[in-house]
């Protein structure tokens, strides 16, 4: 973990490396307990996310076409994942120009640091409230880069 101004970084990715992510939160407070969405989906890829709606989430391709998205559920949010070995580093859902996202704690390096995870229950959340909960909790500045396809 590295402190630049206010915020804390926390680097992680893939277990292949083809994906790599920093998760930025602020410093000077509680680091927030991850939550572990009790669907199938989730609780199949062991996620346990992380957000803070003044922190920062990139995801970065390190090889081209590495980054996938699956929808599930009502299909309104993206799990990120690598193609290549299949982890699952981000969810993110896009409302208009806007990304929010949340980080699997699982997938950094400094993922112990924030406890044992709280399990959630976000599908028994008609949708709009769903979205409604990601745009209140989940990280507001997302960026996705992708390497050029070769």
């Amino acid at each position: 973990m590295t402190t630049t101004s206010f915020l804390q970084h926390f680097a992680g990715g893939c277990r292949c490396g083809a994906l790599r992510v920093d998760l930025a939160l602020p410093s000077g407070i509680a680091l927030p307990a991850p939550r572990a969405c009790d669907c199938g989906f989730c609780t199949r890829h062991g996620a346990a996310w992380l957000s803070d709606p003044a922190g920062r989430l990139t995801i970065e391709e390190a090889q081209p076409g590495a980054l996938v998205a699956a929808r599930q559920g009502s299909g309104s949010a993206g799990f990120q994942a690598c193609a290549r070995c299949g982890d699952l580093v981000a969810v993110v859902f896009a409302d208009g120009d806007t990304r929010h996202a949340a980080a699997n704690a699982r997938c950094l390096r400094d993922g112990a640091a924030f406890g044992e995870p709280v399990v959630v229950s976000p599908r028994q959340l008609a949708p709009a409230e769903r979205q409604a909960r990601w745009r209140t909790l989940w990280m507001h500045d997302v960026r996705i880069v992708r390497l050029p396809m070769g």
